[in-house]
């Protein structure tokens, strides 16, 4: 029976590491309510995850000002003509309704009116656009954001989202559990042949 100890201690190891490991992978998620005083790192700790998370991409992933960058790169000319036709084409009815004034507004008037005040956003859209990103900046919340959402996830939906992205690696943690435990059982027969 000199054989037994180096087949039976490394598959005990083997079975101990992998078992364990797949069980510590499974609690991240289980149980999602508190039971026999255990409950799941992910449920017990999503608000604080959420916040910490959201921190984090605040601070060091998504600035404000990085996403307002391609904005500020954009010609706005056509969109300024767009919303300023719209607004005198709004408000021409009511302009030619006034007794007196109705009777000056002309289409060579409005046009002129028109191309002066797109020129003037055109001349002033860098203006424009620094103001909508410093407002942005002080109004958008992208911690708060992402805190939220964290919070709001179903636990299901991230249990599977974080089983899509890291299902090797949660399955060499496994396997390196049982390698370890075979590797840990090995050693044990070893120090009992020796001992002997």
């Amino acid at each position: 029976m000199q054989w037994l100890p180096w087949v039976l201690f490394p598959v005990i190891g083997a079975s101990i590491g992998y078992v364990t490991n797949w069980i510590a992978i499974r609690m991240l998620f289980r149980p999602r309510e508190r039971r026999w005083g255990m409950q799941g790192l992910l449920p017990r700790r999503q608000q604080e995850i959420g916040r910490r998370v959201g921190q984090v991409v605040a601070r060091d992933l998504v600035l404000v000002e990085e996403m307002l960058e391609p904005i500020k790169q954009l010609d706005l000319s056509d969109q300024f003509r767009g919303f300023v036709d719209k607004i005198v084409a709004d408000k021409v009815g009511e302009l030619k309704q006034i007794p007196l004034l109705g009777n000056f507004i002309t289409p060579e008037l409005l046009n002129g009116l028109r191309d002066r005040v797109v020129r003037e956003l055109n001349h002033r859209q860098g203006e424009i656009l620094d103001t909508v990103g410093r407002l942005a900046d002080e109004h958008i919340d992208i911690a708060g954001l992402v805190e939220q959402k964290i919070a709001a996830l179903d636990l299901d939906r991230l249990e599977a989202v974080v089983n899509e992205v890291a299902r090797r690696e949660l399955w060499a943690i496994e396997i390196w559990g049982g390698v370890l435990g075979f590797v840990v059982g090995l050693v044990q027969a070893a120090l009992l042949v020796l001992i002997r």
